[in-house]
């Protein structure tokens, strides 16, 4: 499996701290969510290889 790296703005990483400093479960995982996509944005790799177009 490749390695996935994501850079942070510093935006991003003041919204982790806040997150973090603040305990706010909701706000965090609004924020998981969005890293989640970020995520699976990255690839459109499938398990079974590339799709075919007939």
């Amino acid at each position: 499996m490749a390695d996935k790296q994501i850079a942070f703005s510093a935006a991003e990483q003041q919204q982790i701290e806040a997150i973090v400093i603040d305990k706010d479960k909701e706000e965090a995982i609004k924020f998981l969510a969005l890293l989640v996509q970020r995520f699976k944005g990255s690839s459109e790799s499938h398990v079974c290889g590339p799709t075919r177009t007939q």
